[in-house]
Parts: structure tokens; C-alpha cells; sequence
């Protein structure tokens, strides 16, 4: 641990306008954004104390968000340093102690970054990461006309966490009063406070547009995750064969007490393999009156709803069939744009086999047809 202590506020009380929607809620390889910033700082400083700083409306679930377990989340004030002056005094911090201030939409800082910083704050008593510009600076009109191009070899991108003893802060609040400032170190610089840049990783973006979300999702790489599937029906003169929701009319059909399309809960059990959400008889039991004869593309799509809930997204599923009737290649086409279909994905991702077992066992004996599926998922960056 620093010395002195170090303690962090997150401030997360903005309203999100230029996002769209709740830009700290979105996901980064499955964890929201407001959680991978508040970890990124937070871990590299030894679990300090933390608040984290929300609008009075997104108490409650920023509350109850297992990424912020074991911080303390406040509301805010109307502008920003009126909220991270709320996550200052909620800490009860002394005025010897530092306090690194961190945007809730910055979701990467390498822990280097953060070390450096507070090493600066602990020697000068105010610092901030800054990142060099790359780009040529134009000043431009209201009507976007070049006006100039600004020198750019002494300008950088001011950054966050920025570290202070919570005493300079105290003094800026005092001296400066109104106004409003869009980060710790211009309101400091305002009161006439010293701030030292500490060079920090460019890739510390802060999340303003969708497109920034984009730009990041590099950094954090989706959760994969692969499933399999085994049915195995009998064959029954009497019923009519359904085969990834195609009647194919050479039957004979399956028994069972849905349509018994092997085909289908074979991938059904893939997927709630994969997401752990049990079997295919959880959740349609055979008991239950409502499922007899229920098409079990019903069962595809409720899978895929549960995967959903929790993130994840179809990337690939690949299903075998063996049969040693009837032919199917006729049907293949079909079967793959319905199996696709009940996935809610490309016809491109599926992909349907079917082959022999040469005579051997139930299968080589006619008796009836087993169904493998495998099926890979992802937990992409935008993903719930």
C-alpha cells in the first residue's frame, strides 16, 4: 500500500446524453463499464477505501452490482465537483491523505499508471495522468472553418485518476467557489494549485460516444463458452418425422412427447449447457401435458432467450445426425435455414451433417436416429 493512504472516488453522476443510453451500464467482455473502472484503480491500489459516486436515481442498482461489492456508492450534486466533494466527505478523509479521482467511464488504466500517479501526488500534492497528442490541432470557427493549427509538441490529453491530498482539494472548493470544471486538476490550477502530468497510456479512454465502446472492446476480449448436446429418440410408425423443424415425409417419425426433433434437443441442451442453465427436461418436462407435441423450435428459442439474459450471444453451432434412414441430404439445405432461423442467426453459422453407422448398433439397425449438437457462444463487449 502507498503511504500516505490512498483512497479512490469514482465519479459516475453523469446523465450520458452524448452516449445515448446508460454508458456505464454497457458491457466490456461482460463487465459494465463503471465496474472495470472502478477495478482497474482500485486493484492496482490494493482494494483502498472507495466511493463511488452515482446519480440519486441509480442508487439502488449501482447498490446491488457485484462490481462495486465493497464500495461505498453515494449520490451526487448538480455539477461534477460538487459530486466528487460528495465522495470526498463521505470517505471522511484528513486533509494529509491522498485521494485519486477517477471518470466511471474509463474503464482501462494499466495499474503502472496508477502507481505513478499517486507517487507524483504523495511528492507534489497534486497529479494527473496525461497522454501526448498525436494528432495535428486545428482551431476552427462555429462554422468548422481552419482558423489555425495549434502547436502541439507542449499540449496532452488530460487523463484520469488524478491524485491529490485531500487538503489542496479542500483549498480549491474554498477559493474558487463557483463556476463549474471538468476535472480536479483545472479547478486546483483555478485556485492557483501546482499539478504535475504524469506520462499514461493513450489507450485510457474515456467512454463518451458508442464508438468509444468500440474502440475498447479490444482491450477487454469476450467470454467463450461451448456446449454440447446428445438426444436419442426411437423410431415410431405412427408419428410423423420432424428433423431441425423440417416434416420430412420418408419417415417414419420419433417418439417422444414434443414433435421428438432429435435434431433441435440435441442443440437445446448444447446451450443450456453452456450458459448452465441445466437440461431440455428442467425446463419442458415430459410430465407436463402443455409440451406434447410442441414444436421443439420452442425450445431452441427459449434457450437462446436464457443465453441472452445472461450475455450471450450464438457464434457457431454444429450438428451430426445418425440415421441409417432415411437419406437426408434432399432436406439439408432446409434443415440448416430452419436450425438457423431458431438461433436468430446467419445461415453461414450453422452447420448440419448426417451419416451412417454402417450397420452397427440401434442405429445401423433402423431402430431409430441420435441428434449431437455442439455450439460456441460469446460474451461480447456490448453484451448485458
Amino acid at each position: 500500500m502507498t503511504s500516505p493512504p490512498v483512497s479512490l472516488v469514482v465519479a459516475a453522476a453523469g446523465s450520458s446524453v452524448r452516449f445515448g443510453s446508460d454508458k456505464l451500464g454497457a458491457r466490456l467482455g461482460g463487465v459494465s463499464v463503471l465496474g472495470r473502472a472502478v477495478h482497474s484503480v482500485r486493484s492496482a491500489l490494493g482494494d483502498c477505501p472507495c466511493a463511488v459516486v452515482v446519480r440519486a436515481d441509480r442508487l439502488e442498482a449501482c447498490r446491488a452490482d457485484p462490481a462495486l461489492a465493497g464500495c461505498l456508492v453515494v449520490a451526487g450534486g448538480e455539477r461534477r465537483q460538487d459530486s466528487v466533494r460528495c465522495g470526498v466527505e463521505a470517505l471522511a478523509l484528513g486533509d494529509e491523505e491522498l485521494v485519486a479521482i477517477h471518470d466511471g467511464a474509463r474503464p482501462f488504466v494499466p495499474p503502472g499508471d496508477v502507481q505513478a500517479v499517486v507517487a507524483a501526488a504523495a511528492a507534489k500534492g497534486a497529479a494527473l495522468l496525461a497522454a501526448p497528442l498525436a494528432d495535428t490541432v486545428k482551431r476552427v470557427d462555429p462554422e468548422g472553418r481552419v482558423l489555425a493549427t495549434v502547436p502541439r509538441e507542449h499540449l496532452v490529453r488530460a487523463l484520469t485518476p488524478q491524485v491529490f491530498r485531500v487538503g489542496v482539494l479542500r483549498r480549491a472548493w474554498a477559493t474558487v467557489g463557483g463556476g463549474s470544471w471538468t476535472d480536479e486538476a483545472a479547478l486546483v490550477e483555478a485556485a492557483g494549485g501546482e499539478v504535475q502530468a504524469v506520462p499514461g497510456d493513450p489507450r485510457n479512454v474515456k467512454v463518451t460516444t458508442p464508438e468509444d465502446l468500440q474502440l475498447l472492446a479490444g482491450l477487454f476480449p469476450g467470454e467463450v463458452r461451448v456446449g454440447q448436446g446428445v438426444d436419442v429418440h426411437p423410431f415410431a410408425a405412427a408419428r410423423r418425422l420432424v428433423l431441425c423443424g423440417v416434416v420430412v415425409p420418408e419417415g417414419p417419425g420419433l417418439a417422444g412427447h414434443s414433435d421428438a426433433d432429435v435434431a433441435f434437443h440435441a442443440v437445446t441442451d448444447a446451450i443450456l449447457g453452456a450458459v448452465g442453465c441445466g437440461d431440455i427436461g428442467q425446463h419442458f418436462p415430459p410430465s407436463q401435458e402443455q409440451w406434447r407435441d410442441a414444436p421443439s423450435e420452442l425450445f431452441v428459442r427459449h434457450a437462446v432467450r436464457l443465453a441472452a439474459e445472461r450475455g450471450f450471444c450464438i457464434v457457431n453451432c454444429d450438428v451430426t445426425l445418425l440415421a441409417e434412414k432415411p437419406h437426408l441430404a434432399p432436406y439439408r439445405q432446409r434443415m440448416t435455414a430452419a436450425l438457423a432461423a431458431a438461433l436468430g442467426v446467419e445461415a453461414t453459422r450453422v452447420n448440419l451433417k448426417a451419416t451412417t453407422c454402417e450397420g452397427l448398433g440401434f442405429v445401423g439397425r433402423a431402430e431409430g436416429i441420435v441428434g449431437m449438437a455442439t455450439v460456441t457462444l460469446q460474451r461480447g463487449f456490448n453484451a448485458p
